[in-house]
């Protein structure tokens, strides 16, 4: 199992129709595109966090339900859903969120936690309390127990106050096992810092895999045996809304798949498995690029792709 906590929002994804441009609502949200990602990955998953009552909530929950993933611990207020409007430019996406008292923003967090193998959490509901600080206190209380990810996926646009964020993110970070940051995330998060320092820097804690996203540019690993650089795979790239989500839960669901979602496999990774889940998720990320707004392959998709 593995539980999936932070945003759940609407992505209004660019189209034209008739010669006039449009925008189509779609489910989106780094967390809740990991957890898509990772249900059609034939990975069992549960949803925490905030989603409103809302006619959009009311959406991000039938989503939810079709896709399998489970929805029994979500709250919902009666706070407004959090909407993010999409641009293109060379398929690369930007966003203009409207977010300041959603219900993802408001979640307080959790009594019970559910038995799981990994806790993931990510991006918009860690910018601002209360979420914030109840995601970083959930990561720190389940992490003796469980494999924490983050993805801090920074929207420098929403952020008030880099200190205080970039302070919460490394907090975080000081407790989970799996850290991906995205090329773009690590120059706001450590500007002019060296990547291999940084690394260095976490593995010498908790932290066994360190993910740094490049885009077009591939993907590097950082583990306690080494480094690791894979190439992106050449796609017909649609847009790439939703591909490092994707990426990520390539990763996590190669590594489950292999047996290596404990903290004890984790802390003996090896070239083999690392340079096996980058691929994994290169080819899942590549694949959704194909498509239209964040839309994952499913296994089948990723392991014919790759034997092909």
């Amino acid at each position: 199992m593995i539980l999936c906590g932070g945003d759940a929002l609407i992505d209004f994804v660019p189209i034209t129709r008739d010669g006039e441009e449009a925008f189509v609502p779609r489910p989106g949200g780094a967390v809740l595109n990991t957890a898509t990602a990772l249900a059609r990955l034939w990975q069992e998953v549960t949803f925490l966090g905030g989603v409103s009552t809302d006619l959009f909530g009311d959406q991000l929950i039938r989503h939810m339900e079709r896709e399998g993933i489970e929805t029994a611990h979500i709250t919902r207020t009666q706070n407004d859903s959090t909407l993010a409007f999409v641009t293109l430019a060379g398929g690369e996406a930007r966003y203009a969120f409207y977010d300041d008292t959603s219900a993802g923003r408001r979640w307080t967090g959790i009594d019970t936690v559910p038995a799981a193998d990994c806790l993931h959490i990510a991006s918009v509901t860690l910018i601002a309390d209360p979420s914030a600080s109840a995601y970083a206190d959930l990561a720190e209380r389940v992490s003796p127990e469980m494999v924490v990810s983050l993805d801090p996926n920074c929207r420098p646009t929403l952020i008030r106050d880099h200190a205080p964020y970039a302070a919460r993110i490394k907090r975080i970070a000081a407790v989970s096992h799996i850290v991906r940051f995205s090329d773009e995330d690590f120059e706001y998060l450590y500007p002019d810092a060296d990547e291999g320092e940084v690394a260095k820097d976490l593995l010498s804690g908790r932290t066994a895999l360190i993910l740094i996203s490049r885009g077009p540019d591939g993907a590097t690993a950082y583990w306690k045996g080494g480094r690791s650089d894979i190439p992106a795979r050449t796609v017909d790239l649609a847009d790439s809304i939703g591909a490092g989500d994707t990426f990520h839960a390539g990763v996590l669901t190669a590594l489950a798949q292999a047996g290596r979602l404990t903290h004890d496999a984790l802390a003996t990774l090896d070239r083999t498995t690392v340079d096996t889940a980058l691929q994994f998720a290169s080819t899942a990320a590549a694949l959704n690029c194909e498509r239209s707004g964040c839309n994952p392959p499913d296994l089948a998709h990723v392991q014919a792709s790759l034997i092909g």
